[in-house]
């Protein structure tokens, strides 16, 4: 199996579902283990089409790898973990098989090589608002939304794909009988790729169904969604690329930063996740959140240079009574708000926060205001359901990758730091063209008049 091949969930063994499977280019199927139909067949047609098949189980006890082996299938997918010990052993055993483990985020820390890692977390992608044409600047349309989820993977486990395994399901915010639309499967995987990650595709049943059955509207969004996927792997390089923005987040467990990340990404600051062991130097970023850093005592000889050499540091605790680490570089307090203090350090601030932070809407907002309003990486007028992602360019320049949550079609103008000559949209539906790059003080202004559900903005 390729790095970009299509991975599929598909629960039965219907021969039905091949020439879908080979429209989109899916190079792997999960199929569960007990799955009703023609096992035998399905499995043979996949390997002469070159589709490779992974058995899912529940557990390590739910099926003897060599009965998986046996049967034909190429790996295993383990659906639950208990013990990262048991499942490394097991994994690292039989390496004549592929492994995927499926992980909650307080396991997804877990050492499990030579098995791959799929976190289990994510909403349901798209924005929970009728006509998110009409929200302004004062009428946020909120989204679900989880790039920032692949960034946090990419981030914490540089040496590990970012995989997410999130279903249409209750946990992923979807009611039992609730029928999402057909093109938010598509946005899924977008979101997963552009962010320079990866999605298990899993299709609602209903849409499922509906291919099946030959549904004219089912076929539409699944033609749709082959063509997007194609463009996505052709991009995948680019997509991988590190962050551009001049923010850099330091995290560690997912539980203590994952609101913070999310609103961050929603506000269209992508910034570049680190390890709070492999903190950045002041320079290329300029803004350093940092949220539980106390515990981790390189990152905060990091951080503290981070601010001696001319940065702004954002400190806040992940929970209450944690040490103002801050105070071990010597830095001299300057001011104060009602929820915040602010220090002078070298060439830089500190602004420490008291609590832990309760609003991380407002909190992203603090990180735009240190940055700069008027200069931040990425600003978006007139499409509240369009999120961006900065990624440096491989031959130079700046990527911006264009997200649409809503689903409208009307002009919208991005503005991003930095000021370029040339911008190239590429997107799935059509060829590459040129749009206008105006300079605008020290940034460039484009306008562009759609992104169906995924584009690339090439900046040089």
């Amino acid at each position: 199996m390729t790095s970009d091949d299509l991975i599929l969930r598909w629960p039965e063994a219907d021969l039905r579902g091949l020439p879908l499977w080979r429209e989109a280019g899916i190079g792997a199927l999960w199929l569960p283990w007990e799955a009703p139909g023609e096992r035998r067949a399905l499995l043979a047609a996949c390997r002469e089409a070159g589709i490779r098949t992974f058995a899912e189980i529940a557990g390590p006890a739910a099926a003897p790898a060599g009965q998986v082996r046996e049967a034909g299938f190429d790996g295993i997918v383990l659906l639950a973990a208990e013990d990262e010990r048991a499942v490394r052993e097991l994994a690292g055993g039989r390496r004549d098989l592929e492994w995927f483990v499926c992980l909650k985020p307080a396991q997804i820390h877990w050492r499990i090589e030579p098995a791959r890692a799929v976190l289990l977390a994510g909403l349901w992608p798209g924005s929970r608002r009728g006509d998110p044409a009409l929200a302004g600047a004062s009428q946020a349309t909120w989204l679900d939304a989880n790039s920032y989820l692949t960034a946090y993977l990419r981030g914490r486990f540089p040496e590990r794909e970012a995989w997410l395994g999130f279903r249409p399901d209750e946990e992923a915010g979807v009611a039992k009988d609730q029928r999402v639309a057909y093109s938010s499967v598509e946005l899924a995987l977008a979101e997963a790729m552009a962010a320079g990650g990866r999605w298990i595709v899993t299709l609602p049943e209903h849409y499922r169904q509906a291919l099946l059955a030959g549904e004219a509207r089912a076929q539409a969004a699944w033609k749709s969604l082959a063509r997007t996927a194609r463009f996505l792997r052709e991009h995948a390089g680019a997509f991988r690329q590190p962050s551009a923005a001049r923010v850099a987040a330091a995290v560690d467990g997912l539980e203590d930063c994952a609101e913070i990340l999310n609103l961050l990404f929603r506000h269209n600051v992508s910034p570049a996740v680190v390890r709070f062991d492999a903190i950045p130097p002041y320079g290329r970023h300029r803004i350093l959140v940092a949220v539980g850093l106390a515990r981790h005592p390189a990152g905060v000889e990091a951080a503290l240079e981070f601010a001696r050499a001319g940065g702004k540091v954002l400190a806040a605790p992940a929970a209450g009574g944690e040490e103002a680490w801050w105070q071990r570089g010597g830095a001299r307090k300057t001011g104060g708000e009602e929820e915040r203090d602010f220090y002078a350090l070298g060439r830089g601030v500190i602004i420490a926060y008291r609590e832990p932070v309760s609003d991380p809407g407002e909190f992203a907002l603090d990180v735009i205001d240190a940055l700069g309003w008027r200069t931040r990486d990425l600003r978006v007028w007139g499409a509240s359901a369009i999120v961006g992602l900065l990624h440096r360019a491989p031959e130079g320049g700046l990527s911006v990758e264009l997200l649409n949550y809503g689903g409208f079609e009307r002009d919208f103008l991005i503005r991003v730091e930095g000021v370029f000559s040339r911008a190239t949209l590429r997107a799935p539906e059509a060829a590459p063209a040129a749009l206008r790059a105006a300079r605008r003080g020290s940034g460039t202004e484009v306008e562009l008049a759609r992104v169906n559900r995924v584009a690339s903005l090439l900046l040089a």
